[in-house]
């Protein structure tokens, strides 16, 4: 029964050709713009996403104490959480987390390297966690026992000579600490009187260039509680004792902000790459919203185009549907030939949408590939020159329509003409088909 409906509502269309074409038309302009629109925003996050790290820094999660707590409802000292061992080990238990990487820091001291000194960024970490960290080496292995470190692409960029004179005072210079000898001196003023402390310091590994570990050296954790508990003369209490930072290695994209979420809600502050992508992700869904409803408005322009044409062939139809009726039809066949009538409608359009949609796409990319494989020129800088980010990190994906999207779009399209095709069709079905067959 249904297929013979289905051929009827194909007859009647292709009586109307003209008609049917100019109202799928306003359907197609509508479909465009939603996919169009939205592709701008998948291309424009998949660009930003490129432009942030790589996706192992994606999974990175950097977790502080939550600072700032005032106010007349603030809790007492002794109920603000702590990074301490404790809270390491609820950390391991959530849910997507693939390792808890506590740091503390060395509490002072400098480095020596002949005549010159310099600074850097002790960091204390546990070595069976290195392989989470998303490190590499470029000399050396990418381990650390006691007494050995790793150290930083930039960490002996700035020494300097403290008995330098005249235009050399604080003149830096760098130092390969891969290759070149040198100590760790602490100082202690813990005691009444200061003395210092001098360390020789074996590398095991310079490290690859890395935004968070440049001018950092990595050392193992229990040497840097020693070191400290030496310069201040404080043995860590296991019950008291607080990590300076603590890095959380999720095990995917997707599970960060899950894991982020968590880390919240024990009370600390979330933060990195991995927290970073999360804010992007949120302004870029609030983006697709945003676009997505203003090309939706061209699809409401075009559902009224279809109400009105449905109405135009009812109108035109009426003493046929008288006689459908006088010979058996039901109010629901009615109905049915109508909704089918409007929701091809909006399929012909949709599909003629996303088929426009992909050539718009391929132009569009196209045309940014070549922009950005162009050399640039000052007096003549192309398409790409009105574009806010260089074009060559998002490969020519300017436009991105997924499979998903399409198939959104398409069935949005077909929906809009069924639910704009509802009244007239609901009027056809409830028209008695005595006045019906008298309509001239």
């Amino acid at each position: 029964m249904f297929s013979e409906l289905l051929a009827l509502a194909l007859n009647n269309l292709s009586r109307a050709r003209a008609r049917l074409l100019m109202t799928a038309g306003g359907v197609l302009v509508g479909t465009t713009a939603v996919i169009l629109l939205i592709a701008l925003t998948l291309g424009l996050q998949q660009a930003a996403e490129a432009s942030i790290g790589n996706s192992a820094q994606l999974t990175e999660i950097d977790v502080y104490p939550s600072y700032g707590f005032a106010g007349p409802n603030a809790p007492p000292p002794e109920d603000v959480p702590t990074l301490n061992v404790k809270t390491v080990q609820k950390l391991w238990q959530i849910p997507g987390v693939a390792a808890v990487i506590p740091v503390t820091r060395l509490q002072g001291g400098e480095l020596i390297a002949g005549k010159l000194s310099g600074f850097v960024d002790v960091q204390g970490v546990d070595p069976r966690l290195l392989p989470f960290m998303n490190l590499g080496v470029q000399e050396g292995e990418l381990d650390i026992r006691r007494g050995e470190v790793l150290i930083g692409a930039n960490a002996g960029d700035y020494f300097y000579d403290p008995n330098a004179q005249g235009e050399n005072a604080g003149q830096s210079t760098p130092v390969d600490l891969f290759t070149t000898p040198f100590r760790l001196r602490l100082y202690q003023y813990s005691s009444a009187t200061p003395s210092e402390r001098r360390i020789n310091i074996k590398v095991k590994g310079k490290l690859l260039p890395a935004d968070r570990y440049n001018f950092s050296m990595l050392m193992h954790i229990q040497d840097v509680l020693a070191y400290n508990e030496w310069i201040t003369g404080v043995r860590p209490d296991p019950e008291t004792f607080t990590y300076d930072q603590v890095i959380i290695r999720t095990t995917s994209r997707e599970t960060t902000n899950t894991v982020s979420s968590a880390v919240r809600e024990m009370g600390f502050q979330a933060g990195g790459m991995g927290e970073y992508l999360n804010q992007l992700n949120g302004f870029f869904s609030t983006m697709r919203l945003v676009l997505g409803g203003v090309g939706g408005v061209a699809l409401l322009v075009a559902a009224f185009g279809v109400a009105n044409t449905m109405t135009m062939a009812i109108l035109e139809r009426t003493k046929e549907i008288g006689l459908m009726k006088a010979i058996g039809a039901t109010d629901r066949d009615v109905l049915t030939v109508f909704l089918i009538e409007a929701g091809l409608v909006g399929l012909v359009g949709g599909l003629a949408g996303v088929g426009l949609s992909y050539f718009l796409q391929n132009l569009v990319n196209q045309a940014v590939l070549a922009a950005s494989q162009t050399p640039a020129d000052p007096n003549n800088p192309g398409i790409g020159g009105f574009l806010p980010f260089d074009t060559s990190r998002i490969g020519g994906q300017l436009l991105v329509i997924s499979p998903e999207l399409a198939l959104f779009a398409l069935l949005l399209a077909t929906g809009v003409g069924l639910t704009a095709g509802l009244y007239p069709a609901l009027r056809a079905a409830r028209m008695a088909p005595v006045i019906a067959l008298k309509m001239e």
